[in-house]
Parts: structure tokens; sequence; C-alpha cells
């Protein structure tokens, strides 16, 4: 398979720089429970966007970006969110402890990985994925058990889990076997995750409207 890397990177930072300019054009509607996801969005995306460009102009490392950006902020405000989002007691005690989980997690990880800061963790990426994907599943009990099923069409967290959930799960395999398939295919499956995430977001930024002032 021939897939043009660059083009697909260049496609995905223009689809991000589209869902920033949606989420702007709807900020009046956009309740403020989903702060923490369009901040955490917002900020991977142009640490994505810049590295690509430092990198492209300097030929240097930018692994520390996404250690720090990504894995260690970004992944703690989407975990974030997903504390605001609960509230039942029993579930966001539960988010709680997931949050407390991950904060260790990053202390175990400066003690186990070699010079982390400089050097991109996929074991933390593993970690952090599945502390989101239980949050996720967390808020998607509480959701489905409450009367938010009957309006999910305009409820922008369930479409934002979809979203998450398609591209972290989906990412899951590739990422494990990513030594032993071609730059190619990995790539484009990546793309195409992305592609998919940013769709489904895309679709509920549209979608979602404010509730009525009851």
């Amino acid at each position: 398979m021939n897939w043009n890397i660059e083009i697909g990177k260049q496609i995905s930072m223009m689809i991000s720089l589209m869902v920033m300019a949606l989420m702007i054009i709807k900020y009046r509607k956009i309740r403020k429970e989903n702060l923490f996801f369009i901040a955490g969005y917002i900020l991977f995306s142009l640490i994505d966007i810049f590295c690509y460009f430092y990198f492209k102009s300097t030929h240097r490392s930018t692994e520390i970006f996404f250690v720090i950006g990504f894995l260690m902020i970004v992944f703690f405000l989407y975990l974030l969110y997903y504390f605001q989002l609960l509230y039942w007691p029993i579930l966001k005690k539960l988010q709680l402890i997931l949050l407390i989980l991950f904060a260790v997690n990053i202390i175990v990880m400066f003690y186990t990985e070699d010079d982390l800061l400089h050097h991109f963790s996929f074991n933390m990426l593993y970690t952090n994925i599945l502390l989101l994907l239980f949050s996720i599943i967390l808020f998607l009990y509480q959701t489905f058990n409450s009367d938010k099923i009957l309006e999910l069409n305009n409820y922008l967290p369930f479409w934002v889990s979809v979203s998450l959930l398609i591209l972290f799960i989906g990412s899951i395999p590739i990422l494990y076997f990513r030594t032993t398939v071609s730059e190619h295919i990995y790539f484009f499956i990546l793309f195409m995750l992305n592609l998919i995430s940013n769709g489904i977001l895309i679709l509920g930024l549209i979608w979602n409207r404010q509730d009525k002032p009851r």
C-alpha cells in the first residue's frame, strides 16, 4: 500500500482546524460542562500542528511536547471532563479514583521509564487510554440510565464519548503492532480513525443545542 503520509498529516491538521473553528462558531451553544474537553482537544491539535512544522524546520525531537502536552495535560483534561459530567455520587467517587491513578501512574513512569520527558512512553499511553475508557463507560452507564437517553442527538458529551471511543479503541491494535506493520499502513489506519472520530465530533457539534431555560 502506497499511502502518502505527508498529505495525510496535512489533511488531518486541516480537519482539526475545521473542528476548532466550528467550536468557536458554536461557542454560545456549547454548555460549560464541555469546556474541559474543548480545551484538551484544542491543546492536542495545536501541539500536533506545532510539532509538525517545528520538526520540518529544525529536525529536532518533539517527544517532550507530546509527553507533557498530550500524555499528561490533555489526558488529565479529558479525565477531568468526565469527573465534571458525572453526578451520581458513586460514579463520581470512582472517577476521582481514576484521576488519582492517573497521577500515580505519572509518578511511577518517572521512576520506571528512562528519560520519560524525551522518550514517548507507549506504556503510559496504554494506561491513559485504559483510564479514559473506564471514564467513558461510567459516563455512558449514567447517561443510559437517565433522561438524557431521550435526547442523545442533542447531547454533545455523548458524541464526544463516541468519538473518543472510536479513536482510542481503534488505535490500540495498530499502536501495539506498530513495529510489525508497514509505515504506510500504520499512518493510513491512524488517519482513518482520526477522520471518523472528527467526523462524529463535527456531527455532535452541529446537532448540539442548549437546553431551553426552565
